[in-house]
């Protein structure tokens, strides 16, 4: 449990130095008028995506749904075992991890595959 936590930590840390040059640049610009909606599902759902979410039990629909869209196409976008391991992750850290650049990414993928596999006996 502690190693899985350092990794999360890792990873977050990691992505608190690559926005750091987005969130200086983002302190220049003015607030938004209104505050912003939770997002709706990705528009670009496919009708077996669609179905797929359905069949989700409600709390996981609706976790979903609260994802930005980016972070929803980004799950999407994922192979069957890298989805069932993005729903052991804290939101932030979801969205952390759509948000990043490919090389991070994958870097950061393998760390949690890494220690999400079992140990052998």
């Amino acid at each position: 449990m502690r190693k899985s936590l350092n990794i999360f930590a890792i990873a977050g840390i990691a992505s608190a130095f690559a926005m750091s040059p987005a969130l200086a640049a983002a302190q220049d610009e003015p607030a938004p008028s209104s505050a912003p909606e939770a997002a709706s599902p990705a528009a670009s759902m496919t009708p077996e995506q669609d179905a797929a979410m359905q069949a989700w039990p409600a709390e996981k629909q609706t976790a979903f749904k609260l994802w930005p869209a980016d972070t929803q196409a980004y799950y999407w976008s994922l192979s069957e075992q890298r989805q069932k391991m993005f729903w052991a992750l804290s939101d932030s850290d979801k969205v952390a991890l759509s948000t990043m650049a490919e090389p991070q990414r994958e870097s950061t993928w393998a760390q949690i595959e890494t220690q999400l596999k079992p140990p052998r006996a």
